[in-house]
């Protein structure tokens, strides 16, 4: 079976998920997230605070932990996977803020390799709802088991979504891995 997606429960600690948040909190503006092709906010099917900065830059366990997990679980024959120059997105969610279901890929996408694997760590957990859902098929739908510093990796063409969080405030990093074609790659038959 091929790779579809993969949930690492702790890949952070919780020490490392409230350096982020609190750095994130203190150092970053966050601004209303916009969904693709709009250039309003969407509010029928997005309502978050988001803002990018180079985590990997900043936090080296972060670049360590999510190398492993993408070496140890991804590959494509010809491709390389294009990630650690990146930005992730720091998403914020409040009570009454959602996501409906959606893919994290367009049409230009899927022909130009940015968006292969779409992974979101879990910086906190004290929240109500807000879950994240993903489907499997037309009629399997999985709930990410809420947990600081959980991390889920899955192919970006996959719905999903955010639920309404009903207390608290959910706190995420989202990141999406790219392939690039290996420029010395040679295609032979064996």
């Amino acid at each position: 079976m091929s790779f579809t997606h993969k949930i690492i429960p702790n890949l952070l600690t919780k020490e490392e998920c409230d350096l982020i948040l609190s750095f994130s909190l203190e150092n970053l503006t966050l601004n209303t997230a916009l969904t693709v092709g709009h250039h309003e906010p969407n509010y029928d099917s997005r309502k978050s605070n988001v803002a990018f900065y180079p985590y990997y830059e900043k936090f080296s366990f972060i670049s360590e932990k999510i190398s492993k997990l993408i070496d140890d679980n991804i590959s494509v024959k010809g491709f390389d996977l294009d990630y650690k120059n990146s930005k992730f997105q720091f998403t914020e969610y409040k009570i009454g803020d959602y996501f409906e279901w959606h893919s994290d890929i367009t049409g230009d996408e899927i022909t130009q390799y940015k968006r292969y694997c779409s992974l979101v760590i879990q910086l906190n957990d004290d929240y109500k709802e807000g879950n994240l859902e993903i489907k499997l098929s037309e009629d399997s739908t999985m709930i990410v088991e809420k947990g600081i510093g959980n991390t889920i990796i899955f192919l970006s063409d996959m719905e999903h979504r955010v639920t309404t969080v009903e207390n608290g405030n959910r706190y995420t990093l989202v990141n999406w891995v790219g392939l690039k074609e290996k420029n010395n790659y040679k295609k032979t038959l064996l």
